[in-house]
């Protein structure tokens, strides 16, 4: 322990240590991920926009059906050990990549049961290593939050960097690093929580009423509800436009190639870097988060809007790294909220409606922006779901809670 009250501390069973090395291995897998998934299908499989928003919808479906089966689960397993197993399965989707890839069969068809495999376990995933971070320390929770977002996006964007060079490392052994870090990041969480005694582990009842007491909470809980709704209105509007226009707007309006995209990539991602670093200094300074919130939706907006005009390439990069700035704000201040706002007990299962509102509304987001560049093009697309981004923060900033100030609120960021 510490004499600084604002220092973070761990668990006396956990290591925060070993989570964030988990933490930050699996991101760099997750990195080549965000490159090598919708690049197979543009630059490869050459791809019209419609399909490649069906292949980013199978990628997300999954977890818009299983999230909340996900929470339950991690809330009546032990945490790391449950994550070790989800993690070795991620061995069969990556080897099913590499064995089509190998033989040349590599295909649509391929790519969506990958996408389906692959995104079936990260729905398993996510609430259970959400679940973790709050056991493995006592104090300072927003602060944890903030230090596992630098570590998580910067070794994304190391993954995401090395993805850029496919060209020349080949597609084989960069799937092959995936499989393999994504393992090592099992074993490094799994160790970074020790034994756990079965009381400070949730009942196991039915699976239903479990999930759906997940939901009751949120919805009977004014500003969770509220949160959730700007969340799935970032993922509807944010997220699955991102994931579908991007290497779109790369191949069809700047006709550039994989290494320009893994930049774009590359420049979102060290927009939230810089924004995560700027939160770690400044905790304790966000006095109104939900005002924070709103605003960095407003803003994101007006940047799509701004992209939309078909900027030169300077001023695209300089808008890509501010969105990312703005994300990287909006998602430290939406994990933070959930956690608090949820009691232990529940939280796997509050951090999964968290994630369905977020990948759900995103699943729907990515099939529309697919169907919308087919039909208006990438430029408009992405000006139409600006305005559309505009108008929901100010309807939220109009009606919500989130921005009412709160003089006696004392949270930290």
């Amino acid at each position: 322990m510490t004499d600084n009250p604002n220092a973070l501390t761990e668990s006396p069973t956990g290591s925060f240590r070993f989570y964030l090395q988990g933490m930050g291995v699996s991101s760099f897998a997750h990195g080549l991920q965000i490159v090598l998934f919708p690049w197979l299908l543009v630059g490869v499989l050459n791809e019209p926009a419609e399909r490649v928003g069906i292949a980013q919808m199978a990628l997300m479906l999954p977890q818009l059906l299983f999230v909340l089966w996900g929470g339950v689960m991690s809330d009546n397993r032990h945490p790391g050990q449950h994550l070790f197993r989800l993690y070795l399965l991620y061995n069969l989707p990556c080897l099913l990549l590499m064995g089509t890839l190998w033989s040349g069969q590599l295909s649509f068809s391929v790519m969506l049961l990958y996408g389906v495999c692959f995104g079936t376990i990260t729905a398993f995933v996510q609430p259970a290593r959400e679940s973790l971070l709050s056991r493995v320390v006592d104090s300072q929770l927003q602060q944890a939050v903030a230090r596992a977002s630098f570590v998580q996006f910067t070794a994304q964007s190391a993954g995401i960097l090395l993805a850029g060079y496919m060209d020349r490392i080949g597609l084989l052994p960069l799937i092959a690093l995936q499989l393999v870090m994504l393992t090592t990041s099992g074993w490094l969480l799994r160790n970074s929580l020790g034994y756990l005694p079965e009381s400070s582990m949730g009942r196991r009842g039915s699976t239903w009423v479990d999930m759906m007491s997940g939901l009751k909470l949120v919805w009977h809980h004014r500003r969770l509800f509220q949160l959730m709704m700007v969340v799935a209105a970032t993922g509807f509007l944010g997220f699955g436009l991102y994931l579908v226009a991007m290497p779109l707007l790369t191949r069809e309006v700047y006709q550039q190639g994989a290494s320009f995209f893994a930049s774009i990539q590359f420049t979102f991602m060290l927009g939230v870097i810089i924004a995560n670093v700027i939160i770690i200094r400044l905790v304790g300074r966000f006095r109104q988060p939900g005002r924070v919130l709103l605003a960095s939706l407003l803003i994101r907006g007006l940047f799509l809007i701004i992209i939309a005009l078909h900027p030169p390439v300077w001023l695209l990069f300089l808008l890509v790294l501010l969105w990312g700035g703005a994300s990287g704000v909006a998602m430290m201040l939406g994990r933070s909220l959930t956690h608090e706002e949820s009691p232990q007990k529940y939280r796997a299962r509050v951090v999964s409606v968290y994630q369905l509102s977020l990948f759900g509304a995103a699943t729907v987001g990515a099939w529309l922006s697919g169907h919308a560049i087919a039909s208006v093009g990438v430029l408009a697309a992405i000006g139409t779901l600006g305005a559309l981004t505009v108008a929901a923060a100010l309807v939220a900033i109009k009606f919500s809670d989130l921005w009412k100030p709160l003089p006696n609120d004392s949270r930290e960021c």
